[in-house]
């Protein structure tokens, strides 16, 4: 493989070639985004020059090799893979003691403001308005794991702020790509729901870019798109 950095703009390259790699690929083209590494099951590994960001968005078995390449070259990393092990996460981890890594369970905009919803109503609903709070998520057939990591984090995210569990998680495997997720608060005879929705792979396309733009300039770590979110519209609002 090449040894030195692209020349000229921002450079970006894909690990795996599934829906979210295609789309990144896709969206890359449309803004004039240089692709210059990309690697697949099926091609295996492809690099005219090192790129300035590695995105994976492959799967568990690959993780070895993406480590290697962002520590060997000291690029970068935004990590799209959720399904890993535990023993893949504290490798994660390691990784970031040398380089910036985003740990992106997911990438839209849409949930980060889900999440910033459900800390607010944390505050609120205590006490004799304590509610019965549940997720729900939707995934096309197909999705490798249930309950999503999405989900886990969503859950994750009222627990912390509230100090209260979710009653429940439901998972459903239906319908049309790409995906649902819901908070809801329950009281006698009122309901509160936050329904987040993507219908397209460009929206966590254009979320792996926004955390790449961010990685490229950030100083080495372990952080979420909850960080690389509140960095970038607290910069919108100066």
């Amino acid at each position: 493989m090449p040894e030195t950095p692209a020349a000229g703009g921002r450079t970006i390259g894909i690990v795996g070639l599934g829906r979210l790699g295609s789309a990144v690929r896709a969206v890359c083209r449309a803004d004039g985004t240089r692709v210059c590494l990309t690697a697949s099951r099926r091609t295996g590994w492809s690099a005219e020059a090192i790129p300035d960001v590695l995105i994976d968005a492959s799967a568990p078995e690959a993780h070895a090799d993406v480590l290697d390449y962002c520590a060997g070259h000291r690029i970068p990393l935004v990590a799209c893979v959720s399904n890993l092990s535990d023993t893949q996460w504290k490798a994660l981890a390691e990784l970031a003691g040398t380089v910036p890594v985003v740990r992106a369970t997911n990438l839209s905009f849409g949930h980060y403001l889900q999440a910033r919803i459900a800390e607010f109503t944390a505050a609120y609903a205590t006490g004799r308005f304590d509610p019965v709070t549940t997720v729900r998520e939707r995934h096309p057939l197909g999705k490798a794991h249930r309950p999503s990591a999405t989900a886990l984090a969503l859950a994750g995210t009222w627990t912390g702020a509230s100090g209260r569990e979710v009653a429940d998680i439901a998972d459903e495997r239906s319908g049309l790509p790409v995906s649902e997720h819901e908070l809801t608060h329950t009281w006698d005879g009122e309901s509160l729901h936050m329904r987040h929705h993507v219908g397209s792979w460009t929206v966590p396309a254009r979320g792996a870019l926004a955390a790449a733009d961010w990685a490229r300039s950030a100083t080495p770590g372990l952080v979420t798109m909850r960080t690389v979110y509140d960095d970038l519209t607290a910069r919108s609002r100066t």
